[in-house]
């Protein structure tokens, strides 16, 4: 299972209906105040596809900080 979703806004907006982009606001709304009422930061990612020339580069910077395994 991968430990995150991403979701291009324009693949939201292009294939979902009003009302179902609305319902996924709501699930994304409360799943991040949840998360302040644990104490968690509700986080911002920074997405990269794999297909990019420079991946490597970025796999081996975050690797070394020891946020990157090889089975990902």
């Amino acid at each position: 299972m991968n430990k995150f979703i991403v979701l291009k806004m324009e693949d939201i907006k292009d294939h979902l209906t009003f009302d179902e982009q609305l319902f996924l606001g709501a699930f994304i709304d409360r799943i991040n105040l949840c998360r302040e009422t644990e104490g968690k930061a509700v986080n911002d990612y920074v997405v990269i596809n794999r297909d990019e020339p420079y991946i490597n580069e970025v796999t081996d910077i975050m690797r070394k900080h020891g946020h990157w395994e090889d089975a990902e």
